[in-house]
């Protein structure tokens, strides 16, 4: 995956033209909206790839912001960024499964990261080091894959799933974006309960599936428009780490 990713680094500019609207619009205000205030707050981003929701977050105000990827390539692009427009934010390699205990952070968030665990046993140890990470009630708010995602919705958004009919968890498939030439991504299915069991079994409670909404920007002097987002790509999980 670290090789894959450290390719698509030198495509960026082209991945984003087609998926950054829908972050844009969907999963970054969604998310905001349900992480609410960060200012003077410690947070990991997981997965952070070019550094997007980091970005996001320390300009919210938070206090100290660290971004870790497996990709080297994405995280050399990540500091690129912040060099050119530096906002504080702290970039480092580490792979989900493995990654050490970096800081007892207040929030850590993961997007598009638990859909690449292969077997259950993965996807346990990517949730044990996310929740290691944080402070005893801190939280985390995680995009997943979403199980039942219609394929001509995430297609109209940006990705194209070449998903099983009947897959069961663990399950391989493939999620293209049409870029030219595509590009694929292999990820893994895992069922909302599933991924619930797998929060639990690594220490966190007060788990919930949060609502999406699409926000456009409206005419001026009008107030943004907010529409619910029946069949997202992503589902936007939050929980907490277990207090003692």
């Amino acid at each position: 995956m670290a090789q894959q990713y450290d390719e698509f680094a030198n495509r960026n500019s082209d991945i984003e033209r087609v998926v950054g609207p829908y972050r844009e619009e969907v999963e970054i205000p969604s998310l905001c909206g349900v992480l609410g205030p960060v200012r003077g707050k410690r947070v990991l981003d997981v997965g952070c790839g070019d550094g997007v929701y980091a970005r996001v977050i320390k300009q919210r105000g938070a206090a100290h912001v660290v971004g870790v990827d497996v990709s080297a390539g994405m995280i050399e692009l990540a500091r690129a960024i912040e060099a050119e427009q530096p906002l504080g934010v702290e970039y480092r390699v580490h792979d989900a499964t493995t990654m050490p205990v970096l800081d007892a952070f207040d929030v850590v968030v993961a997007a598009a990261v638990l859909h690449y665990a292969d077997t259950r046993s993965t996807l346990v140890r990517m949730c044990e080091r996310m929740c290691a990470n944080l402070v005893p009630g801190g939280r985390l708010l995680a995009y997943v894959g979403n199980p039942t995602a219609d394929p001509r919705s995430a297609q109209a958004n940006g990705f194209v799933l070449h998903r099983p009919a009947d897959p069961h968890d663990g399950a391989a498939y493939t999620i293209s974006v049409p870029t030219v030439p595509p590009i694929a991504l292999r990820v893994h299915y895992w069922s909302r309960e599933s991924m619930q069991e797998a929060l639990e079994s690594a220490g966190f409670t007060d788990i919930r599936w949060e609502a999406l909404e699409r926000v456009r920007v409206g005419a001026t002097g009008s107030p943004p428009v907010r529409q619910p987002v029946a069949s997202p790509v992503n589902l936007l999980v939050s929980a907490r780490r277990r207090e003692p």
